[in-house]
């Protein structure tokens, strides 16, 4: 498992946040559940990268669809695009962390 978070200070809200599970399975992933913060109107799960991740698809490859069906919002503490992008990095961020332990 891993959560992480990108904030401008600690005690701050996520801009965007990302929890991840992952199963290993044969020496790579066999599941993984992903959830993101910020990334809509509610918590959402990044079903695409899941679904990538169950294919076999690297971490770094599933990660970059991290942010689809996703709708964040725009504010003062960033953009949309910007947190698409958060989003794909702190997804693979997680993954690794998360295999790793």
């Amino acid at each position: 498992w891993s959560y992480t978070k990108m904030a401008r200070r600690a005690q701050d809200w996520a801009t965007v946040a990302v929890a991840a599970i992952a199963e290993r399975s044969n020496g790579s992933i066999g599941k993984a559940s992903i959830g993101l913060t910020n990334m809509g109107a509610t918590p959402l799960r990044a079903a695409a990268a899941e679904a990538a991740i169950a294919g076999g698809e690297s971490i770094e490859d599933a990660s970059a669809f991290a942010s689809d069906d996703t709708e964040p919002s725009s504010d003062q503490m960033a953009s949309a695009d910007f947190r698409r992008h958060l989003a794909r990095v702190l997804t693979r961020r997680a993954l690794e962390e998360a295999v790793a332990r």
